[in-house]
């Protein structure tokens, strides 16, 4: 299989949208989002080339960004306007901040790549890669507004594919490297002006050819199964293929019609329709109901617990019943006492699939009384919690 970090990205995000891109191949318009982002790009490459007189300059780069504008890719007036000032923006602060010693550092822009993973092969390209003091530095443009966590850079796979690629490009100079965290990997906000940096250790390069492979095995089981299932996530709202998509289908059902004659069904189907939007709308409301009277019951559940606790009561007392706080305890189990008492006891350890309290507690009603209080030796207290219970008066 030959795949990209944007092919396997689609798939873990959702399965369907893969079909429909990599296997039906059914081709999408560019979004604005994806013209703005690959422009400013190509003038980031720009600005990083030098020419016979050197380095482009700040107003050099802007011409640069105007002159490949196209007002066709943004279907309204206002967000081509927004679009245009933000890139000028952009472009701007990074110009402004951009020294020419950091001009000189880059060994290689927008650089394409294949390597071999397994029996399979993965490409993609590189925005940037910068010669360090102590290295190199791994450099990918983001024009998106929502910056990640620290934790999510540092188990960011595109990075890891990145250095990946760079190593297998270039293992002479990556072998002279003390260690391969004098290899940083940054994504670059260019909306917030900000680089967000992290590295991977020898014990992490072991990893990611498992990590890749464990993907392509997911995706090589559905086209085997040919099963895609959509799955909702964050990015449905700008997906373009919503209008085939079962889960957003209805969305743009027009008027009644028959999946299976491709035929109006006429009254009955509308009659059906009617009735369904008004149960779905009833279902919605009562849905948000519950959240309310949820988040009430958490308040005053709260409130009650600390004044039980600040007065040292067991039971509070109303006319309509009483509200009782108990102590909950959550236990944990050790895995290999347990596997050897299973052992001992010659039982199957696939009796129960999984060490859990709630698994064992149920397993344990066969054992002998010295097997069970055996069994409770092996757990350990995880956590303890007040839950308040509720007793109405007959």
């Amino acid at each position: 299989m030959h795949t990209s970090y944007s092919a396997l990205s689609t798939f873990l995000t959702c399965p369907l949208k893969y079909k429909y891109q990599q296997i039906d191949k059914i081709k999408t318009p560019q979004s604005a989002e994806q013209a703005f982002g690959s422009l400013i790009h190509r003038t980031l490459k720009y600005a990083h080339t030098p020419a016979s007189k050197g380095y482009p300059g700040k107003e050099e780069v802007i011409n640069f960004f105007s002159q490949g504008w196209d007002s066709e890719t943004f279907q309204k007036e206002e967000g081509e306007r927004g679009f245009f000032e933000d890139g000028i923006g952009i472009l701007s602060s990074y110009m402004d901040s951009l020294s020419e010693e950091e001009k000189k550092r880059s060994i290689a822009l927008e650089h394409r790549f294949i390597v071999k993973v397994g029996g399979h092969t993965l490409g993609g390209a590189i925005d940037r890669i910068d010669r360090t003091g102590t290295g190199f530095e791994i450099i990918d443009y983001k024009t998106s507004r929502k910056i990640p966590p620290q934790k999510e850079i540092d188990k960011d796979l595109q990075l890891s594919i990145y250095l990946r690629a760079f190593i297998a490009q270039w293992p002479s100079l990556f072998d002279k490297l003390d260690s391969a965290e004098n290899v940083r990997l940054s994504l670059s906000y260019l909306r917030h002006g900000l680089r967000l940096t992290t590295t991977r250790t020898k014990e992490d390069l072991k990893k990611i050819d498992a990590e890749i492979l464990d993907i392509i095995r997911q995706v090589e089981e559905a086209v085997q199964k040919e099963q895609f299932d959509p799955r909702l996530n964050a990015l449905c709202d700008w997906c373009d293929y919503q209008k085939i998509c079962p889960l957003f289908r209805h969305k743009f059902k027009s008027s009644p019609y028959h999946e299976d004659t491709g035929q109006a069904s006429g009254g009955n189907q509308e009659s059906q329709e009617k009735e369904m939007q008004e149960l779905g709308k009833k279902f919605i409301l009562l849905k948000e109901k519950k959240r309310e009277l949820e988040r009430e019951i958490s308040d005053l559940g709260a409130k009650l617990s600390g004044y039980l606790e600040k007065e040292k009561l067991g039971q509070f007392f109303t006319e309509k019943g009483s509200v009782l706080r108990q102590l909950r305890e959550t236990y944990k189990y050790d895995a290999g006492a347990v596997a050897e008492m299973f052992n001992k006891w010659k039982r199957d350890p696939f009796s129960i699939m999984r060490v859990d309290a709630g698994a064992l507690n149920k397993f344990a009603a066969g054992l002998t009384p010295e097997q069970r209080r055996e069994l409770a030796r092996s757990r350990k207290l995880e956590k303890q919690s007040y839950v308040l219970m509720v007793k109405k008066n007959k």
